[in-house]
């Protein structure tokens, strides 16, 4: 198993709608994120994590967002990512990656510091 360059506890904020809490770890070959915890809409968490479109519309690289009663998962594989930033809404602090077909995941970290965050990844793209 790949040792993890580093692991924040923050908020997946899908473009489609939503805030999920969970774990957005760091490993050399891929960005993941995993839910701690489902949204309280499950219509919502059904529609962004089980909608196969989404993955076609992705340009189908290796964004793999998938859903079970349990946990929810998105997977950046490095090679597909094109470039990471920090941004803020209003006192927000958010890391913003940006995959190489143009789809942008956004992670926020309340009012702490994405610096590290956004370091790490950039050291591995």
């Amino acid at each position: 198993m790949v040792e993890a360059l580093g692991t924040w506890t923050l908020n997946y904020l899908p473009e489609e709608g939503g805030r999920y809490t969970g774990t957005l770890t760091v490993a050399p070959d891929v960005v993941e994120f995993v839910s701690l915890y489902e949204s309280s809409n499950k219509t919502i968490v059904k529609a962004i994590f089980l909608d196969v479109g989404s993955f076609a519309a992705s340009g189908g690289h290796g964004v793999y967002r998938y859903s079970n009663d349990k946990e929810a998962r998105v997977n950046l594989p490095v090679s597909d990512i094109a470039q990471v930033k920090a941004a803020k809404k209003g006192m927000m602090k958010r890391a913003e990656i940006t995959m190489k077909d143009g789809q942008v995941f956004v992670f926020d970290y309340g009012l702490l510091s994405t610096k590290k965050l956004v370091e790490t990844i950039e050291s591995i793209i």
